[in-house]
């Protein structure tokens, strides 16, 4: 009878190690799936970011060569995007769009050439916790 009271509880002891090591696997689990969907969000709010402002680039472009001129002072719009996964949805991202043009005007020959260097920022900084900004440059002539 001495014999088995000395091997009473181990099983219980066993039990509770397994339960630990099982909820420490779970949570970790959890914490791992969290960040996923937290990176795919991100990742998507980058996308979207990087449209907005190639949008900004496009408009700040169409600008400088129909007016022969940098859009003074810089001009900001809100465009919306559709979120893709969710149709009804749409994100705001403000699109500043800057225009910078060298002085003196370059000259090819004796043909002055009208240079002109844009930059669109686009930001969700309202979005909440993924606030996202990108930022495009480009260099056009006419």
């Amino acid at each position: 009878m001495c014999r088995n009271m000395k091997q009473r509880g181990f099983s219980l002891i066993m039990a509770i190690f397994l339960i630990v090591v099982l909820g420490g696997i779970a949570v970790f689990i959890g914490r791992v799936s969290t960040m996923q969907h937290q990176s795919s969000a991100l990742d998507e709010e980058g996308a979207m970011a990087y449209q907005a402002a190639k949008s900004g680039i496009e408009w700040g472009v169409y600008q400088a060569i129909e007016s022969s001129s940098c859009i003074t002072p810089p001009q900001e719009f809100t465009l919306a995007l559709a979120v893709p996964t969710t149709p009804a949805s749409t994100v705001d991202y403000t699109v500043t769009v800057r225009c910078e043009s060298p002085t003196p005007t370059p000259k090819e020959g004796s043909t002055e050439v009208n240079v002109y260097q844009i930059t669109a920022t686009a930001n969700n900084a309202a979005a909440g916790n993924f606030a996202v900004e990108r930022q495009l440059t480009a260099t056009v002539s006419k």
